[in-house]
């Protein structure tokens, strides 16, 4: 009896003295939570940080000399910010870049107009400034291509468009309402809303059976000097491209998006038999200088003795394409991540954990900076062999959903992160970020995370005018919305903080 007295008096003793600790422990965390905000609010970079990445480097087109300067701009901010061992490193050959030189188009008959348009990337030049009509080629296959043989040297090709574009009554931004984040999880995948004309001209491609490779090489053989193709939306420019430049030595036919309006007006003239003359001067190179593809690397080393060679990686994709200027897509990304890892560096929170930023490059062609450093690091699935960093990552956060605030996040399909993102949440619920989706959005670098098992974490955002300022010649530092960064960058360093400072490593999906 003596003894159990004993030991209830003592479990009690220890409840008094453990009590307050675990409220300090809380009231310091919150402290720091504060701290971070003070950071975010009061002493932001992220003005300054987009004008130079957007304003003054310009397009970051993967292989250009654009990507060069801005993969060197960032390690020397990084380096200034204090994050340490800041460094570009390369990923493998890319191979060829490309670069826009001098592009100039508008319409001579049946009157003047400039037009809205851009080159596709790795497409080819004119001869100088030429004069050319434009002619219609209307083909469901490639054998009703043949019925235009010999007709197209010498001439600009376009195509029917299969609607006219309906004027939207929606806003073309908004915030995500309760409701609104309410259905996220009931949503399979979550992608940027595209433009139903281009669905619709996608959807009736594929039901013809004629790719747009195959009337590319048919114009190409028979001489043409351009092919033009519809953007697709109202007001601006669609740019992409149609090949990348990893194994490409020449370039071809140019191929030229152009805004919808222009575009349909020269299929109304020549569907009415009204000639239609252009003028063109395309002056585009392949770049060789440099074929090598390159992410950009930093830590904030953690401190505590036994958790501090475990990561927590952050990360953007820091090339863009080449119409606009890069700002959300994904400019408005690698500022939020880099502007993340100078509030934690001198905000002065402890991190248990190392936290890593990575800017990936040659994200638009098709994931490369990410997988090959995901393939050289954490895994390499051809030979099936860990890398170094395997179990050492504890989670990947990535940006590259744009301008808008930060609503919550998606656990890709990982229900054992839910109770944790439920607490890791409550210190940003006053700033609009509640939601948590258990759903599996992809479209960027966290999937080669993700493919793994390895948490990589997608963020939902409010959708601000994506796809007007997307892939366009529109998307340039206007369309960024500092204020909403601001917040972005607040929610992703406290869930960061929290990550690193957690007892354990974030639980991976069981593959």
């Amino acid at each position: 009896m003596i003894y159990s007295r004993l030991r209830l008096l003592l479990l009690a003793s220890f409840l008094v003295v453990f009590a307050p600790l675990q409220s300090i422990s809380q009231v310091d965390q919150y402290a720091d939570f504060q701290l971070i905000r003070d950071q975010a609010f009061s002493k932001s970079e992220l003005r300054e940080m987009a004008i130079e990445l957007t304003d003054g480097i310009g397009p970051r087109l993967s292989g250009t000399q654009g990507f060069l300067n801005s993969v060197v701009w960032a390690k020397n901010r990084l380096q200034f910010m204090g994050v340490e061992n800041a460094r570009v490193e390369t990923w493998g050959e890319f191979g060829n870049g490309w670069k826009m030189e001098k592009f100039y188009i508008a319409q001579t008959k049946p009157y003047y107009q400039p037009l809205v348009a851009v080159p596709q990337a790795w497409t080819g030049s004119t001869n100088g400034l030429v004069k050319a009509e434009v002619v219609m080629v209307n083909a469901s296959s490639a054998q009703e291509l043949e019925q235009y043989k010999g007709k197209l040297h010498g001439k600009v090709v376009i195509t029917p468009y299969e609607k006219d574009l309906e004027v939207s009554f929606e806003p073309l931004a908004s915030r995500f309402t309760d409701e609104d984040l309410a259905k996220q999880n009931e949503i399979s995948q979550i992608r940027p809303d595209m433009d139903p004309f281009i669905r619709d001209r996608q959807r009736a491609s594929r039901q013809r059976g004629l790719s747009a490779n195959d009337l590319v090489e048919f114009c190409q053989s028979e001489g043409a000097i351009a092919l033009i193709s519809n953007s697709g939306s109202y007001g601006v420019v669609r740019s992409g491209g149609a090949r990348n430049g990893r194994n490409l030595t020449e370039l071809g036919l140019p191929v030229i998006d152009m805004t919808h309006e222009h575009y349909g007006r020269m299929v109304r003239l020549i569907d009415r038999e009204t000639p239609v003359e252009l003028e063109l001067d395309i002056q585009n190179r392949l770049v060789t200088d440099d074929k090598m593809g390159y992410n950009v690397i930093g830590e904030i080393k953690g401190t505590n003795r036994k958790l501090k060679d475990e990561v927590v990686m952050i990360g953007a994709h820091i090339d863009s394409w080449h119409a606009g200027t890069g700002a959300n897509d994904n400019g408005s990304g690698v500022i939020v991540m880099m502007e993340v890892m100078r509030i934690l560096k001198q905000s002065g929170v402890k991190l248990d954990r190392t936290v890593r930023i990575a800017l990936w490059g040659a994200e638009e062609q098709g994931l490369h900076g990410s997988r090959n450093w995901v393939k050289a690091n954490i895994y390499d699935s051809e030979t099936e062999t860990k890398g170094p960093e395997y179990d050492k990552l504890s989670a990947y956060y990535n940006f590259d959903y744009g301008t808008g605030w930060v609503r919550g996040i998606f656990l890709q399909d990982n229900l054992a992160l839910k109770p944790i993102f439920e607490e890791f949440l409550k210190p940003v619920h006053d700033l609009g970020a509640k939601a948590i989706s258990t759903r599996n959005p992809g479209s960027s670098d966290h999937m080669a995370f993700n493919r793994l098992g390895i948490p990589g974490f997608a963020l939902i955002q409010d959708r601000i005018d994506y796809g007007r300022g997307y892939h366009t010649n529109m998307d340039t530092f206007d369309r960024i919305q500092l204020a909403d960064l601001k917040q972005a960058a607040v929610v992703v360093a406290t869930l960061v903080y929290q990550t690193a400072n957690h007892p354990e490593k974030l639980p991976r999906k069981k593959l």
